[in-house]
């Protein structure tokens, strides 16, 4: 995979963590994400957190192409 598609599950999924906690500051959101196994000690996706994503970037990528924002 490569280095951009990494960024971009990263991104994902730190997004889905920050709407998950209250206030949205980026460090409560990433504690979140290594509570639920999203993210590894080292900042890393686990796989919990690439199936998230791979489930959340469709939903994205489709909404982006339809707000013609790409």
């Amino acid at each position: 995979m490569g280095t951009h598609q990494t960024f971009l599950q990263f991104e994902a999924v730190l997004g889905h963590c920050e709407q998950r906690v209250t206030g949205g500051s980026l460090s409560a959101a990433m504690e979140y994400g290594r509570e639920m196994e999203f993210f590894d000690a080292h900042n890393s996706l686990l796989p919990s957190g690439q199936l998230l994503a791979q489930i959340i970037l469709p939903t994205i990528e489709a909404t982006t192409a339809y707000s013609g924002t790409q």
